[in-house]
């Protein structure tokens, strides 16, 4: 009788297969959902992924789409796909770039999600990467993840209802890069103090964010092309420490301040 009634208790607590994660924050009656399967296709590494908008009012809604150019004929749930931006912990670095401004003269598509109901929007990425396109790569982020572990990734998404603009963003969802579940290493960080005499600087990652002597960071000054390398030598705890490098002598680039970004750079 004990037995069965621990079985009981066990099989209550599991939760049923078709049960989907919470979305996340509310914003002008709409919720984001972010669910992402690891799924190998012919041998390559590949995630299935679905984004749903849930209409959390008693009211339709009229989705807006915001394609940057006349050239792009997709309607809502491409925008959807194409708009979704990806953020992970660890940070993983941004894409940069130039991009031509947007000069949309169309008019954008528009979709009636009815109340209560719920849009979603999948698709298959091969590789390492949660997308297959992007509206604009300096404002969706599409990161390839380098090392394998297990991230939290979220999604963002500016959409618009009506003439108001909404920013979503979804539940978190652990992502098992690689198969992997251990930590990632982390591949992006802030200067913490920076000595232009000395041409050293100390970054906020160390080795318990998996940072080795060796390893090269990439400081870019704001002007493309233009960085500084810092090749750490010496790794604490929480910190690691190393020298400087331009990337052209003559002129020099402005030295890397407190603050600045670093990305790992990978090794070939």
């Amino acid at each position: 009788m004990l037995t069965l009634l621990a079985l009981t208790v066990l099989a209550s607590r599991k939760a049923p297969a078709s049960e989907q994660p919470d979305p996340g924050p509310e914003d002008g009656g709409l919720r984001m959902r972010l669910v992402v399967s690891p799924h190998a296709e012919g041998g390559k590494e590949g995630y299935d992924v679905r984004v749903d908008l849930l209409n959390t009012t008693k009211q339709d809604i009229t989705l807006r789409a915001g394609w940057p150019y006349d050239t792009d004929k997709g309607d809502v749930k491409d925008y959807i796909e194409a708009a979704t931006s990806i953020e992970a912990y660890p940070a993983l670095a941004p894409w940069l770039g130039q991009v031509m401004a947007g000069h949309r003269t169309s008019p954008e598509p528009e979709h009636v999600l009815k109340a209560g109901k719920v849009l979603s929007v999948s698709w298959h990425a091969d590789g390492r990467r949660l997308k297959n396109r992007v509206t604009d790569p300096l404002a969706v982020a599409n990161p390839e993840f380098l090392f394998p572990g297990l991230y939290s990734v979220h999604a963002t998404l500016l959409i618009s209802r009506a003439e108001r603009a909404l920013f979503l963003r979804s539940n978190e969802q652990l992502v098992p890069i690689g198969g992997s579940r251990e930590l990632p290493k982390h591949t992006c960080g802030p200067l913490w103090w920076t000595d232009e005499k000395t041409k050293t600087a100390a970054l906020g990652l160390g080795s318990l964010h998996k940072v080795v002597p060796g390893d090269r960071f990439l400081i870019h000054t704001g002007m493309i092309g233009i960085t500084w390398t810092l090749t750490i030598t010496k790794v604490e705890a929480g910190h690691s420490t190393g020298g400087l490098e331009p990337s052209r002598v003559n002129p020099a680039p402005a030295f890397p301040r407190w603050g600045a970004f670093a990305a790992l750079i990978p090794q070939k």
